[in-house]
């Protein structure tokens, strides 16, 4: 085993969960302030591409004038544009790390690395739960999820050679936000693979990550890794590449592995936001609670601003997105923001095998699958659908998996009450009426609209800013069975 003498000051957020830095004197920057920032200062971004003209990272502009851009294992500059050919092979929903600078409400980006979450060889194909595996790990694909040309889940092959962009979303599990084919087949080029070590056996000079066995010899390069010993790697996020992938045995044979540091800039960042999946979760005290979002940590404050949830919905496997500043330990949170588009709640009219209907919502149908969380308050159990009844009143995220049926990530039982909630992406819109999820909302009677600052706002200008494809809640009252709307919010 080759391992490098180089010693990291700072253990940096992973790969698609975060874009700590390096090493610093420790000492604060003259523009941070508590949660957030304000003038100029240092500017990191970690998360999915969402648009370009310039570049647009979690919604949020960077400049590119003659940035550095890091793809495919190259290095080169680009005045990133709406022009395909001007940006450096960046595509919608590429999972980046952004480093640069603000200046008032301007971000500036002084480089770009374009990080795959996995890549190699597909094993098997599950159309019907819209997923696949590779490497021992599950790939989820949701409307969300983008596809390089010519590529889509219903041609992905066992066989074919993939680079999947995304989000680990629980061990073994990756939420994809891109997936484009690669030439060839097997590992005849390097196959790579992220994730958290389990099972670690020195004597056996194997781990695990997710359902792939790593196996690591003296050959193997291990690179800023601990001198393996019994099991201490062990819960170390690393990135491991290898060229020997059997698929009967699902065993990779590794020729590196090295921890994902990914240290850019200074120790401290004065505005920071990162995108990912939480995996650790502290107990909430009014409107303060510390969770892991990847393997950054995050901390709000009683001045933190929740966008699209509420803080007992900061659970283990929600999606979701916090910005602030890191004091290079923590990310103190100006905002966090929850990623599910979709947000239900009401009274269950009717409950199946994998299914269920909610009261005042016609026509919608929220489905479960294997990777549905389950929740319950007051101490009841909730394990399932079968722990459910007729009339519990539940909360669902999820996401949209056609015009009016759902996917549902999270579902939590709550107390009795007669609230209904709808939040999706508009379908149709036409003052006073919204279409959501295929459910017409007649908003005559409603006279509170907000905006995504949750600032007041008037029906003209409200319907103004809504287009669609843009996020709404609305929020109402079940009488009967009919639903009195009463509040309408724009989402961010």
């Amino acid at each position: 085993m080759k391992q490098s003498s180089v010693i990291l000051c700072v253990l940096g957020a992973v790969g698609l969960a975060g874009l700590l830095s390096a090493c610093s004197d420790g000492s604060p920057s003259a523009s941070a302030s508590a949660g957030g920032a304000s003038g100029s200062g240092s500017a990191s971004a970690s998360g999915t591409v969402t648009g370009f003209g310039s570049l647009f990272v979690n919604g949020k502009k960077f400049e590119t004038n003659d940035v550095e851009v890091r793809h495919d294992g190259i290095t080169e500059r680009c005045t990133i544009t709406t022009n395909v050919n001007s940006r450096c092979e960046l595509k919608e929903g590429m999972t980046v790390k952004v480093s640069g600078s603000f200046n008032g409400s301007t971000n500036r980006a002084a480089s770009i690395v374009q990080e795959d979450m996995l890549e190699g060889p597909i094993t098997s194909v599950d159309v019907t739960n819209s997923q696949f595996a590779v490497l021992g790990q599950t790939v989820l694909v949701d409307d969300t999820t983008k596809f390089d040309s010519g590529v889509s889940l219903n041609n992905l092959l066992p066989g074919q050679l993939v680079e999947v962009s995304g989000f680990v979303k629980s061990d073994g599990v990756i939420a994809a936000s891109f997936i484009e084919r690669k030439p060839g087949t097997g590992c005849s080029a390097i196959c790579e693979v992220k994730g958290t070590v389990r099972n670690h056996n020195a004597g056996l000079a194997t781990f695990q990550i997710g359902g792939v066995t790593v196996i690591y010899d003296n050959n193997t390069i291990i690179s800023d890794m601990p001198v393996p010993n019994s099991s201490n790697w062990n819960g170390i996020f690393v990135e491991v590449k290898g060229t020997g992938f059997i698929a009967a045995t699902t065993t990779l044979t590794a020729t590196k592995v090295e921890p994902e540091n990914d240290g850019v800039g200074n120790g401290q960042v004065d505005k920071f936001e990162v995108e990912g999946f939480v995996t650790q979760v502290g107990t909430p005290n009014g409107n303060v609670i510390s969770f892991t979002i990847g393997t950054t940590p995050v901390q709000t404050t009683a001045n933190t601003e929740f966008r699209g949830g509420t803080i007992d919905e900061i659970v283990l496997g929600a999606k979701m997105s916090a910005e602030g500043r890191f004091d290079g330990t923590t990310l103190i949170a100006q905002h966090v923001k929850f990623k599910e588009s979709v947000r239900l709640e009401g009274d269950i009219e009717t409950i199946g095998t994998n299914s269920l209907t909610l009261k005042g919502l016609p026509g919608i149908t929220v489905t479960v699958n294997g990777q549905t969380e389950f929740k319950a308050t007051g101490g009841a159990t909730l394990n399932n659908l079968s722990d459910l009844a007729i009339n519990n009143h539940i909360r669902v995220r999820g996401r949209v998996s056609g015009t009016n049926s759902v996917i549902a990530t999270r579902i939590q039982l709550r107390s009795p009450d007669n609230d209904v909630d709808l939040q999706g992406p508009v379908q149709a819109v036409s003052d006073p009426t919204l279409t959501i999820l295929g459910v017409t909302v007649d908003t005559t009677g409603v006279t509170q609209f907000e905006g995504v600052d949750d600032g007041s706002m008037n029906r003209a200008s409200f319907f103004a800013a809504v287009q669609v494809g843009t996020l709404v809640k609305v929020k109402g009252t079940l009488n009967g069975t009919v639903v009195t709307w009463e509040e309408v919010e724009l989402e961010d």
